[in-house]
């Protein structure tokens, strides 16, 4: 029980993220344009960098 309870403090439910469904067309175009040294998605040379309820958004997950 300790170790979920330190689980949770740390991580929060990030394991409820092994249920979201995905889609796979907007997987493909996130990994497409992602730039991994920025951190960021990368569009006509823009930078993009979506907060944590767009991200929830686009993955049909509610927070």
């Amino acid at each position: 029980m300790l170790k979920k309870r330190y689980f949770w403090d740390k991580y929060g439910d990030v394991a409820q993220l092994l249920f979201v469904k995905l889609d796979d067309a907007l997987l493909k175009a996130m990994v497409r344009f992602l730039d991994p040294t920025c951190r960021c998605f990368t569009f006509n040379e823009m930078d993009m960098v979506p907060t944590i309820e767009e991200y929830s958004t686009l993955l049909h997950y509610d927070l």
